[in-house]
């Protein structure tokens, strides 16, 4: 399960990346992430994996929050 609930993340120098983001994945689904260049794709995926942090909201996954 992965569930966003109105995250946002900034970078210091490009700025705001995602911006009030609210998905949920349940166990097994199947997902497509699509989008053009700049659109915040890798920001959301390295939330996901929990390689960053989100700098408002939350993130859940398998039942873990990032902190």
């Amino acid at each position: 399960m992965i569930r966003f609930q109105h995250v946002y993340k900034e970078y210091p120098r490009t700025g705001l990346a995602l911006q009030d983001v609210s998905l949920f994945v349940a166990k097994g689904e199947f997902v497509f992430l699509t989008g053009p260049s700049g659109a915040g794709k890798s920001s959301l995926l390295k939330l996901t994996y929990m390689e960053e942090l989100p700098t408002k909201g939350d993130v859940w996954v398998s039942g873990v929050r990032a902190k």
